[in-house]
């Protein structure tokens, strides 16, 4: 990798996720000097299918040799739609306005973005949990539960909902509200499911990238590829609790009530689950926070610890890999004696985007929730509508290049300026949770100005 003049900026990134390695790249692209602290003791990690869109993939290609690496990792783009009893509505490809879609799961996806910044020497520290985030005028630090202490220009949360780093950055951590709806997944080896005569005619076909499955009141997404299955079961969420746990196994049982009478292989595919558990996955919301930026400007929280997305949205790890693009180029264009200045831009550039993406991603979980499968045949444009939307044109990097100076100027003297990487035709609006999921209860048409699909 050609690397950019040196900065001199250090940066230390909390969280090794996709969202803090993708940033950890990029900042070694441009010249900085990065390290990262994980909690987890490894690098490996689960997760089923994601979809990683056009606007994440500009910056990537200029990695050498990872889109290379990610396209052998790919699933296929073919994606079949089908009711509850197995009947296919739509057999379809993916695909988007500009670029091309790359559906992977998300433990592939880790590991490629693992190993490519440990063959650029990025130094990384696991078992390293963070107690305490800090800033001071020219510095910004992290404590570890151990009690060591870390101080750099610049300190990056990429770690999730769960970060410490709300204290110093806003003063408070939000509490969630419940969706109203729980996610049930797992993963496991292909050969278990083969077994089943069943499941192998329903998801045996390896040329398939997807199934979606629509249900009375739920969803289901299968995927069968890189030698295992998975599954993601949406479904109401009677228990409004606002307990997050990201970990909680519990008896199939819960699946397998809400997919009575559907077709054999799915319920099967979900009986099949090892030892008969499977993750249980409360989907919570929080309204777009316009601060992810400390005060000093020395703590940056970027992907989910600024901006969780629910899984249906299919942009959340889209939008956390346009963040590191985003913060790199601007800690770049700012230098070592800008930073506060350069942080303040990002997160300006950042949130009325990132927040339009949270919504797109309501207004698509409505269209998959509510919607008549039958209808799907005739208007497929319901569905294309996730990947052929005003989000998948967008390059985050080229974006904060062309406009960092307006903004700037806007932010030290007020000179006009608007951000164009929203839903054309719209102008900004803020909104909360609540207020959508009442319209949503009332059955209100969720209509927006400008051109959203």
């Amino acid at each position: 990798m050609e690397r950019a003049q040196a900065t001199n900026i250090s940066i230390l990134v909390v969280g090794a996720g996709i969202a803090g390695l993708t940033f950890a790249i990029e900042a070694y692209r441009k010249g900085h000097d990065v390290r990262l602290f994980e909690r987890r003791p490894t690098a490996e990690t689960e997760g089923e299918m994601i979809l990683i869109l056009p606007h994440a993939l500009r910056t990537p290609s200029q990695w050498p040799g990872f889109m290379e690496r990610a396209n052998r990792e790919a699933l296929p783009t073919r994606s079949v739609y089908r009711k509850h009893d197995g009947t296919v509505v739509l057999d379809t490809h993916f695909e988007a306005n500009q670029g091309h879609i790359l559906g992977i799961y998300r433990g592939a996806l880790h590991n490629l973005l693992y190993m490519y910044s440990q063959e650029l020497g990025i130094p990384i520290e696991f078992s390293a949990s963070v107690s305490k985030f800090d800033e001071t005028n020219g510095k910004g630090s992290i404590t570890l539960v151990d009690g060591r202490n870390f101080t750099a220009d610049v300190v990056v949360a990429a770690d999730g909902v769960g970060t410490k780093s709300w204290e110093v950055v806003v003063g408070n951590k939000e509490t969630p509200v419940s969706s109203g709806f729980v996610l049930y997944r797992r993963s496991y080896p292909e050969e278990v499911g083969m077994q089943d005569p069943d499941i192998a005619r329903e998801f045996g076909d390896t040329n398939i990238g997807g199934w979606m499955t629509f249900g009375p009141d739920a969803h289901c997404v299968v995927a069968h590829a890189q030698g295992k299955f998975s599954y993601l079961l949406t479904c109401s969420d009677k228990d409004s609790g606002n307990t997050e746990d990201w970990q909680k196994y519990v008896p199939v049982e819960r699946a397998l009530n809400i997919v009575k009478g559907w077709s054999p292989g799915l319920v099967k595919l979900i009986e099949k689950s090892p030892d008969r558990q499977m993750l249980e996955w409360k989907l919570m919301w929080r309204d777009p926070q316009p601060q992810s930026v400390s005060p000093r400007g020395r703590i940056v929280q970027i992907g989910d610890a600024a901006h969780p997305f629910l899984p249906t949205s299919a942009n959340g790890a889209s939008m956390a890999m346009e963040d590191g693009y985003t913060l790199a180029a601007c800690l770049q264009l700012g230098g070592s004696g800008n930073i506060p200045q350069a942080t303040k831009v990002f997160n300006h550039l950042r949130f009325e985007r990132v927040s339009c993406a949270q919504k797109q991603g309501f207004k698509f979980r409505e269209v998959v929730h509510k919607l008549d499968p039958d209808y799907v045949k005739d208007h497929p444009e319901l569905l294309e509508s996730m990947s052929k939307n005003w989000t998948t044109t967008h390059n985050a990097e080229k974006y904060a290049y062309d406009n960092y100076a307006s903004c700037v100027e806007h932010l030290q003297h007020g000179t006009p300026f608007k951000n164009t990487n929203i839903p054309p035709g719209y102008t900004y609006k803020p909104w909360t949770v609540k207020e959508l999921l009442r319209a949503s209860e009332l059955g209100l048409p969720d209509e927006d100005e400008g051109q959203w699909l």
